[in-house]
């Protein structure tokens, strides 16, 4: 019986320690967030779509740039279909930007691939 109540009191100062330092910690940022004169972004409104681009002017480069503009449309046709999967079609979602990363280092790379190739 003494063992149990040892565990039960340990365990209590315990939590009680942990959460006094998240409430310390807490406080912390938000007297600093105070200071830097920082807030928290309003929530703006969503924006209307954009209008389509115009056709781009024919260019040697025309190909590479119609590969790049039926991948994002490619990217866009993904997100959406699992946002109407999932019941979020009305949520205003848009994209606005793909960009291409270059600049990885090998073991980013291979933890990219392998959170892409875990989930088939």
């Amino acid at each position: 019986m003494d063992k149990l109540l040892l565990g039960l009191s340990t365990t209590g100062v315990g939590m009680l320690v942990v959460f006094s330092g998240l409430v310390i910690l807490i406080v912390c940022i938000s007297v600093m967030t105070m200071f830097t004169g920082r807030s928290k972004p309003a929530k703006a409104a969503p924006a209307p779509a954009p209008a389509p681009a115009p056709a781009p002017a024919p260019v040697e480069e025309a190909a590479e740039e119609e590969d790049d503009l039926s991948v994002v449309a490619a990217i866009t046709a993904a997100i959406a279909a699992i946002w109407q999967e999932e019941g979020h079609h009305d949520s205003g979602f848009v994209v606005r930007r793909v960009r291409r990363v270059q600049n990885t280092s090998a073991r980013a790379r291979a933890a990219r691939e392998e959170q892409i190739y875990s989930h088939f």
